[in-house]
C-alpha cells in the first residue's frame, strides 16, 4: 500500500535534529524550507504559508524565543517538470546580553515527476544573517571595585564588534510520494546549510569562528488507515560541527469530516532532552497546531522539567481530488 513500507521505516529508524547556531523548532515538519531548499513546492496545491512562534526555557534566566514566517509557490510546470520559489524570515533572541540571529532567505527548487504521483526534487537556497548583542547589558570582572559594580569602568574584553551581516548558503534533494486523495504522503529531505562556512565571530578571530555546516535529514509520512484514521510517522537528524540531535515520533489523524476537518496528535523524543507532544487542527485551506517540550535531560535540574511551547499556522489551499467516473447526461 502506498507509503506503508516509509511509514515503517520512520517508525523504526531515524528522527530530527537542530542545535547549534540555527534556530530549531519542535514541529519541524510545518517548516520545510528550513529542513531543505529541496522542500520548496512540495505540497499539493499552488501555493503555501506558515507561520511558526516558539519559547523555550522561559523558567531560566537564558529564555529563547524564535519565530519564522514563510511563504512559497509554484511558479510553473511544463509536462513532469516543475519550478518552485520560496521566502523565509526567521530570527531567535535569547540571554541577557540579547543575543539574536535573524535571517532573511530564498530557496527556489526544480522537480521531476516520476509516474503519477512520486516526484523528485532538486533545490538552492541564499540567504543573508545578522548576528548581534548588547555589550552594555553585560557584566564583568574588571568592572567590580572591590566594593560594587561600576558600569563606567572598562570591562577588558575586546570585541571588535557586537554585530555582523553574512551570506549564507544551501542545497538540498527531496522525495514525495502521494496518494490521489493526498491522505498518504511520504516525504524524505536531505539539506547542507551554510556551505560557505561563514564567518561569525566578533573578533578578529575568522579561523576560529567559522559557521559549522548544518546537515539535515528529515523524513514524514501519513498513511490511510480508514476512513476516519491515518497513521503518522515524522522522524528526521540533523548535526552542525559537534551538535547533534535527533527526534522521532508517531501519532494518529482522526478526520472529523473525511477530506474536511481532522485531528492529528503525535507524540515524539527528541533524544537525551525532551518528550513532545503536539496537537493540530486541520479545517479546510488551514492547519493550527500547538506543541510542548517536556525537558528530560541534565538541565531539568534548572527548568524543572519544563521546556518549550510551541505555535504553527498554516495555509495551503488543496486541489480537490480528481474525479475517478463521469455520467453523461442524456439530452432530451
Amino acid at each position: 500500500m502506498l507509503a506503508r513500507a516509509l511509514l515503517t521505516y520512520l517508525l523504526c529508524a531515524f528522527g530530527i535534529a537542530s542545535i547549534g547556531q540555527d534556530l530549531h523548532f519542535s514541529q519541524f515538519y510545518h517548516h520545510p524550507m528550513h529542513c531543505s531548499p529541496a522542500l520548496t513546492g512540495a505540497f499539493e496545491g499552488e501555493v503555501r504559508a506558515m507561520g511558526l512562534v516558539r519559547s523555550q526555557w522561559t523558567s531560566v534566566p537564558v529564555s529563547y524565543q524564535s519565530l519564522a514566517v514563510g511563504a512559497d509557490r509554484k511558479l510553473w510546470k511544463r509536462g513532469a517538470h516543475s519550478a518552485s520559489a520560496g521566502l523565509v524570515l526567521q530570527g531567535d533572541r535569547a540571554g541577557d546580553a540579547g543575543l539574536s540571529w535573524v535571517q532573511a532567505a530564498l530557496s527556489v527548487s526544480v522537480a521531476q515527476r516520476l509516474g503519477t504521483n512520486q516526484y523528485l526534487a532538486i533545490g538552492f537556497s541564499g540567504s543573508v544573517f545578522q548576528r548581534q548583542f548588547d555589550i552594555s547589558r553585560l557584566k564583568f570582572g574588571n568592572q567590580w571595585t572591590g566594593d560594587a559594580f561600576d558600569p563606567a569602568k572598562p570591562t577588558g574584553e575586546d570585541f571588535n564588534q557586537t554585530s555582523g551581516l553574512q551570506p549564507t548558503f544551501g542545497v538540498g534533494i527531496s522525495w514525495r510520494l502521494s496518494s490521489p486523495d493526498y491522505r498518504s504522503v511520504a516525504e524524505i529531505g536531505l539539506g547542507s546549510f551554510h556551505i560557505n562556512r561563514p564567518e561569525v565571530s566578533f573578533r578578529d578571530a575568522p579561523s576560529a569562528s567559522l559557521l559549522p555546516i548544518r546537515w539535515a535529514a528529515t523524513g514524514h509520512a501519513t498513511q490511510k488507515i480508514s476512513t476516519y484514521l491515518d497513521a503518522v510517522a515524522i522522524a528526521g537528524a540533523w548535526q552542525m560541527g559537534s551538535a547533534r540531535e535527533w527526534v522521532l515520533g508517531s501519532g494518529m489523524r482522526l478526520w472529523l469530516r473525511p477530506q474536511e476537518t481532522a485531528l492529528r496528535l503525535t507524540g515524539s523524543i527528541r533524544l537525551g532532552d525532551a518528550l513532545i507532544t503536539a496537537l493540530q487542527y486541520e479545517f479546510g485551506d488551514w492547519i493550527v497546531g500547538a506543541s510542548y517540550d517536556w525537558n528530560i535531560s541534565d538541565f531539568q535540574v534548572a527548568t524543572r522539567g519544563r521546556g518549550g511551547f510551541e505555535l504553527v499556522t498554516v495555509y495551503r489551499p488543496i486541489p480537490p481530488p480528481p474525479v475517478k467516473t463521469f455520467k453523461v447526461c442524456p439530452v432530451f
